[in-house]
């Protein structure tokens, strides 16, 4: 059996898994962001997974100490690849992303670790997807903020 091209296969001494969050307040329809001030890239809050730390745990973890907010998960259907648990029947799709946060509060002080100097940065999810750096964070935004205003998460928000 061979490999696909975009198959590798790696030690765990060679990779990390990063784990972050596109933050979303739903009631004001924001997404949160972050900028470094170094050198004003945009990014989406991420970071590296602790051992024995859950994914969903480390997106958590890590969007609070880049940002300062204390956020939650948030049930949005998005499609995956990864296999489906037989009792679960969630038709390739994961219920468990993006997180919910509150663009109104005041994020809190001193959560950053050495060497992150980042600015927490609430966009409107009109400008959100052109705000960010990178083609993959671009992506990935761009993709959540179209399954997000497909669903009835939004309706249930305005209620």
């Amino acid at each position: 059996m061979s490999l696909s091209s975009s198959t590798m296969l790696r030690l765990s001494d060679t990779f990390v898994i990063s784990c972050g969050t596109i933050t979303l307040d739903p009631v004001e329809a924001k997404m949160l962001l972050i900028r470094w001030k170094k050198n004003g890239e945009v990014f989406l809050p991420k970071g590296r997974k602790n051992i024995g730390e859950t994914l969903e745990n480390a997106a958590i973890r890590e969007t609070y100490e880049e940002t300062g907010f204390r956020v939650t998960l948030l049930p949005l259907r998005i499609p995956t690849l990864a296999t489906p648990v037989a009792a679960a029947n969630l038709d390739g799709e994961l219920t468990t992303e993006p997180v919910a946060g509150d663009s109104t509060a005041t994020p809190d002080a001193g959560t950053q670790e050495e060497g992150e100097d980042f600015d927490p940065v609430w966009a409107d999810l009109e400008n959100a997807v052109q705000t960010l750096t990178f083609d993959d964070d671009k992506q990935i935004a761009q993709t959540v903020v179209k399954l997000f205003r497909a669903s009835s998460i939004v309706e249930s928000q305005d209620s």
